[in-house]
């Protein structure tokens, strides 16, 4: 009977380790894509909007499809107002799955721990079962956890900085409110919840600490 319990153990910490693989692919492509829209963003709109345009043009025949495509646009040609809500819908697109799949991260090592533990009583003593727990949390590098900080902090406050300091820019060229600054204005204030939420849950215990002690300061302070 136990011996049928630890086969099944292994079977089920294997299955898990390998959604946990699938799931870390997942956020680095997620990654990169962010990056490049971002990258598209920091670029003229101008520029980018004429160039989808041009592409439709030359690639796209006179079809239904880009009838249709002519149709949602309103115009003949691709405006720079429509790029730049696509993009502001595309980034909180990428940046709520992207929050997600990080969480979701977190929450894998944390159960595989707990199965790494369970695995591990079985051979006392070893540090058998213990890869992604104690084997590897005791050779943790600081450039592992420099890396851990950027996905974690860094990205998600540029993020935060650089939607704030775009929709700066579209404020202050700003004539009137028009549907699709509304819709930019709206995934501005989303993706900057999100970003967040995202940072106080990782960093929850972190961020009570400081609060705690800023406190004591206060009150030690006031007395």
């Amino acid at each position: 009977m136990e011996e049928k319990k630890f086969n099944n153990l292994c079977s089920h910490y294997k299955d898990t380790f390998g959604i946990h693989q699938a799931t870390i692919k997942q956020r680095d492509t997620l990654f990169y894509r962010l990056l490049v829209i971002l990258a598209v963003f920091i670029s003229s709109t101008d520029m980018v909007s004429s160039t989808v345009s041009d592409y439709i043009n030359k690639e796209i025949s006179a079809d239904f499809i880009s009838t249709l495509l002519r149709l949602l646009l309103l115009g003949k040609e691709i405006s720079a107002d429509f790029i730049s809500t696509l993009l502001w819908l595309l980034l909180l697109g990428f940046t709520t799955r992207y929050y997600q799949v990080v969480l979701e991260i977190e929450r894998q090592y944390r159960y595989l721990h707990t199965l790494e533990e369970k695995l591990n009583s079985y051979y006392p003593g070893t540090k058998v079962f213990t890869r992604e727990g104690k084997s590897y949390l005791s050779k943790y590098s600081l450039f592992s956890y420099c890396v851990w900080l950027l996905y974690t902090v860094f990205f998600p406050v540029f993020i935060i900085s650089f939607i704030i300091i775009k929709a700066k820019s579209e404020i202050n060229g700003m004539k009137s409110i028009e549907i699709n600054q509304i819709i930019d204005f709206s995934c501005c204030l989303i993706i900057t919840i999100n970003s967040i939420l995202y940072i106080y849950y990782l960093h929850e215990s972190s961020i009570q600490n400081i609060k705690n002690r800023c406190t004591g300061l206060i009150t030690r302070w006031r007395s």
